[in-house]
């Protein structure tokens, strides 16, 4: 792909909300003016000026448009254009741009995307944590495509750039984590094929000469910290293992590179192990360029350049910060440090013109990638139009996202689900949600359907009363609550938190239900019949402890921040109409979880340790915890077999394999998956593989695949077991496939390997 050769032989061949501090709202509030006033982006190579240099002449090479565009720049032009508001080369006819665009589920409020005009909203699919339940990586990579063409027709009439600082891929850790609703969970195969499938699915389009849209995987590296006891992100030290580096934090990130050819990469506010990420030659150059070969360029979070002298205190002076962040790897920042004081480092002799060549190629080399400098006839992408902006297809994929996204939990003699006939009262803070149901990082939906109004839509007859609000510092909507529920044959609390319990900047201390809802929740249950059935709706981006849930509800849903279509699909999933899907991409802990491990503490094995992977109590809902209204069944269709390898069978029937044949060989397990139910509907079989070896995590998610089956329908699926899937990462962070016994689980069916 064009990607993946543009800067071979290195070149010459406020980030995330604006919630953080003022300045980052005034800049933004300045660029969206500015974009609002922004006419479609013209070819400056169409200038007779200058049509006839080189840089402009796309039958060449990329690679040597861009040597010809530096060798004609002075260097304070060059340092001009290492800040994310990039100012127009007037003499050379090359425009402005604005780097900074959002997109992690829809076209995003950011300084370079303005609503309004031609393109007033753009498709809002849930948030990406539910996108993760809906284990389905077809979906993850159409709703990029939708993304890219919906990113793309509005950069052709001004009204976004083709840069944007989405997906964020970062472990969710711990619980407490407010931007975890941003990330594709807790399991690092599970957020590596997140990871791989936006990529492909944003940057790929039909016309292979030009990328679609270059998207950025943040944030790098070991990010999972905002504000807690004190610390904020900015000046954190996130002191991480090499084991708990390759392990958990890197993988979701060398799968952008080396499976998602990503254009870019954003390194993180924090330190990690005494170096600040954006300063980070280990991180960003070994690892990243050198090992994992990532032919992209690195941009700062918003700030975080500064944050190198003024939060970490790494350096103690302007130049030297400018030296230790271009030197490590950060081609562009994004804030203004650069574009401040990179003319005295570069005075002072602390960067040098091959250090401004190798980060202003590296971003020079995307604009050519993106098509900027080419004529507008010659690109397919061109051919995208406002009209293709919220179309019908996209608003049923969002829908088929929301519906997919919805995990069933618990289902006590089959409360779920109710006959449209009865009256349903709907209780709690999201009960009649729309902007809660977007996360963060959202653009302008076309619409928000609420629980409620999804209900009244399908013509149930509901009524409904608040109780309190997400905070619920108050009992007084509690006696409505009640009275509305005495009428019911059924009550729905949707209950939950929002942005301002979690959120960019914003961690939690406790990961019980805010304020007084679980006293809502059981002022109503002991007020009405035991008779009506409850039915809980968890509305969230994290873990919360709904342990009441347990012994007192007769169904449990999570619904996440289901998108512009949650409350229908919310409510399509409560009368049946749609079969739930979703299974859970994190662990859900007691509430006892935050008093037992500090967040600043990184490992993922420190006791009761962290994730499935790792945590020895006793969860409230499991990671991969889902349910169904049918009911599916497992069976070998076919001995587990290693193509062209000699293998035996121990006593118990399991297989015998040598280390040397896995490394040229895989375990095939060919499975059959029955709907033993009588209804139609989806199911994620997950793959798991245990080992015995001490230390090793005590199971970890190798493969995974979707299929709808109608009533009575089987299928065959195929799962391999490679090398790198039973390989192990050791204390000094290599991972090498070692012998001892394996336990592969698919499904409900289990089979044993030993390695020898």
């Amino acid at each position: 792909m064009l990607q993946t050769s543009l800067l071979q032989a290195k070149l010459p061949d406020l980030h995330p909300f604006l919630a953080a501090n003022k300045m980052k709202w005034c800049i933004a509030l300045l660029s969206a003016f500015l974009a609002c006033c922004a006419a479609q982006p013209s070819n400056p190579c169409q200038d007779s000026t200058i049509s006839s240099l080189p840089f402009c002449d796309y039958n060449l090479t990329t690679k040597d448009r861009v040597i010809d565009l530096l060798g004609r720049l002075t260097p304070a032009e060059k340092i001009s254009q290492l800040g994310h508001g990039a100012p127009a080369i007037d003499r050379l006819k090359i425009p402005a741009y604005q780097w900074w665009s959002e997109a992690l589920h829809g076209v995003a409020k950011s300084p370079g995307v303005h609503f309004g005009g031609k393109v007033p909203v753009a498709t809002s699919f849930p948030q990406i944590l539910g996108i993760a339940a809906a284990y389905n990586m077809s979906l993850v990579r159409s709703m990029a495509e939708v993304i890219s063409t919906e990113a793309r027709a509005m950069y052709n009439v001004g009204q976004a750039g083709l840069t944007f600082f989405a997906p964020n891929v970062n472990i969710f850790r711990d619980p407490r984590w407010g931007r975890g609703q941003e990330t594709p969970g807790e399991d690092p195969y599970l957020a590596s094929q997140y990871a791989m499938n936006f990529v492909k699915g944003m940057q790929v389009g039909d016309d292979y000469r030009y990328i679609k849209a270059a998207v950025c995987c943040k944030h790098f590296a070991a990010y999972d910290l905002e504000n807690w006891n004190g610390t904020d992100r900015h000046h954190f030290n996130a002191i991480v293992t090499d084991q708990d580096l390759v392990e958990t934090y890197f993988p979701a990130f060398e799968s952008c590179v080396r499976e998602g050819s990503v254009a870019s990469i954003m390194c993180s506010y924090n330190a990690v192990n005494g170096v600040p990420s954006c300063a980070n030659d280990l991180i960003q150059n070994k690892v990243t360029r050198d090992q994992w070969g990532f032919q992209g360029f690195i941009v700062s979070d918003c700030g975080a350049i500064s944050n190198i002298q003024s939060a970490h205190m790494y350096t103690n002076n302007t130049d030297d910060t400018v030296q230790v962040a271009l030197r490590g790897g950060t081609d562009l920042n994004c804030g203004g440090f650069y574009q401040k004081y990179a003319m005295d480092a570069y005075n002072n002799k602390k960067i040098t013109d091959a250090d401004l060549d190798l980060a202003v190629g590296r971003l020079f080399a995307f604009r050519i990638a993106l098509g900027m400098f080419d004529p507008h006839e010659t690109q397919n992408y061109w051919k995208i139009t406002p009209d293709q902006v919220n179309s019908q297809a996209h608003q049923e994929l969002a829908l088929d996202a929301s519906r997919e996204s919805i995990v069933l939990l618990q289902n006590n003699n089959k409360a779920l689900p109710i006959d449209k006939k009865m009256k349903v009262t709907l209780i709690g803070p999201n009960a009649n949600a729309t902007n809660t149901m977007k996360g963060n990082y959202n653009g302008n939906a076309p619409y928000l359907i609420s629980p409620l109004e999804g209900l009244q839509k399908l013509g149930v007859s509901v009524s409904y009363a608040m109780g309190c609000d997400v905070k619920c510092a108050s009992n007084s909507g509690f006696a409505e609550a009640v009275t509305a529920a005495k009428s019911a044959d059924v009550v729905v609390f949707v209950i939950g938190l929002d942005q301002s319990q979690e959120s960019e900047g914003r961690d939690r201390d406790d990961i019980s239900l805010p304020g007084m809802q679980e006293q809502l929740l059981d002022t109503v249950k002991k007020s009405i019949s035991s008779n009506i059935p409850v039915i809980v709706a968890l509305m969230s981006g994290s873990s919360v402890d709904i342990s009441w849930a347990l012994s007192n509800a007769d169904a449990v849903m999570w619904v996440g921040y289901p998108g512009q279509s949650g409350g229908q699909a919310m409510a399509e999933i409560l009368v049946g109409m749609v079969n739930p899907s979703g299974r859970l991409p994190f662990t859900m802990y007691p509430k006892d979880y935050v008093n037992q491990i500090s967040m600043f503490d990184m490992s993922m094995r420190i006791s009761p340790g962290r994730s499935y992977k790792f945590y020895t109590g006793t969860p409230v809902f499991h990671f991969g915890d889902g349910l169904s209204y049918t009911t599916f069944s497992y069976k070998w269709s076919a001995s587990p077999t290693v193509e062209e390898a000699p293998v035996q069978y121990s006593k118990s029937g399991g297989l015998v394999v040598s280390r040397e044949s896995l490394r040229r060989a895989q375990i095939d397990y060919e499975v059959e998956v029955t709907n033993t139910g009588s209804r139609g509907g989806a199911v994620s079989v997950l793959a798991f593989m245990t080992s015995s070896e001490q230390g090793a995590p005590m199971k970890q998610l190798f493969d995974f695949q979707k299929v709808y089956l109608e009533a009575g329908g089987s299928v065959k699926l195929f799962f391999a077991a490679t090398e790198r899937d039973l390989s192990l990462v050791d204390e000094q962070g290599k991972k090498e496939l070692n012998a001892g016994q394996y336990l592969i689980s698919i499904g409900e069916l289990e089979h044993r390997v030993d390695i020898v």
